[in-house]
Parts: structure tokens; C-alpha cells; sequence
């Protein structure tokens, strides 16, 4: 039986995803955002507060990089998720290396396997002082140790993170379970 608990939205895992952008002084920046994921075949889009550094450099720049957060580095993406850009320069701090995108002007940090160079396609204000910001994947770039035979992205090795928001932790993706688009026929 069902039983009602507090009204909220509970639409999770949601993925870690690492926004990376250059400023004004073309010091690379990166941030954390739980709010985000594939909108439509070549598109992201990400959710965040209008107050962050991150959307003042997206707006300057008319893109950013999107790095999928994984078990090997949720340290790293945690620490740029916690720290404001406002404050202090991240990716100095930590010690990360960037790596201009070769198609958008905005950071591609070496320390995570696999990040999409994104062009900004639009913005839109929520009302409720945050923005939901929508990117164009114009190139997609991964280290050797998490493609397949055949040239993808294999999640297994990848390892890849997501926030569980009724808890606060970060938790990994489990093994597989069912063939999409075939275990569903077992019900015709």
C-alpha cells in the first residue's frame, strides 16, 4: 500500500555533473550541479541558481564543458560543488589542469575521463531566482579506459556518480540488470 510522505520532488538518482567555464581573465572555473541531464538527442540542460559564477562566465562565453562525475574523483566533484567561484579560484586550489575545449572557449579539465564541449542554446529564467540553461553538444572527448571495442562509453567502467538528494551522499550506478527495449516483451 502507498503511503503519502512529505510533497517533494523525488525524481532521483540525479546525475553529478561538472560545469566547466572560463571567466572574464580566462581562469578556468567548475562547479558541481545535481539539477541536469540529456533534454533531447544533442542537448543538456542544467538548472542552477542565477547568483553563481558559473552562469556569469556562461553568459560571457556562450558556452561550457559538461564532465560526468565518477567514483575515482567525487572528491574533486564534490570539493568544486562546496566552494564558490566567487571565492576562490578551484581549479588552482586543487590543483586541476584545463585544457581549452577545441571547439568552445571554456575549460576541459584533465583530471575527469569524459566531457562534452557544449554551445550555449539558450537560457531561460525559472522565476524563482535560478536559471535553466540548455547546451548544444558540439564535441565529445573520453579517456581510453572508458570506451568499449566498439568507440562508447562503457558505464562500467566509467563509474559514474550520482547525488542522491533525500540523503545528501553520492552513490554508484549498479551493475546491469535487463536489456532495454527487450525485457518489456516479456509482457506481450
Amino acid at each position: 500500500m502507498l503511503k503519502e510522505v512529505k510533497t517533494r520532488p523525488v525524481v532521483a538518482p540525479h546525475p553529478v555533473l561538472i560545469i566547466g567555464t572560463y571567466d572574464n581573465d580566462g581562469n578556468p572555473d567548475a562547479m558541481n550541479v545535481a539539477w541536469g541531464g540529456q533534454c533531447w538527442d544533442k542537448q543538456i540542460a542544467i538548472n542552477i541558481s542565477s547568483s553563481h559564477k558559473t552562469i556569469e562566465n556562461i553568459r560571457l562565453k556562450k558556452c561550457f564543458t559538461v564532465h560526468i562525475g565518477d567514483e575515482e574523483r567525487v572528491a574533486l566533484a564534490d570539493y568544486v560543488g562546496i566552494v564558490s567561484g566567487h571565492d576562490e579560484e578551484k581549479m588552482r586550489r586543487v590543483h586541476a589542469s584545463a585544457k581549452r575545449g577545441n571547439i568552445v572557449d571554456a575549460p576541459i579539465i584533465q583530471e575527469f575521463v569524459l566531457a562534452m564541449e557544449c554551445k550555449l542554446v539558450s537560457i531561460t529564467d525559472n522565476g524563482d531566482e535560478g536559471v535553466r540553461i540548455v547546451g548544444e553538444v558540439v564535441r565529445t572527448v573520453a579517456d581510453d579506459s572508458v570506451i568499449d571495442d566498439k568507440g562508447r562509453i562503457d558505464y562500467s567502467r566509467l563509474r559514474p556518480i550520482v547525488f542522491d538528494s533525500e540523503h545528501n551522499v553520492y552513490r554508484g550506478l549498479g551493475p546491469e540488470i535487463a536489456k532495454a527495449f527487450q525485457v518489456g516483451k516479456e509482457l506481450k
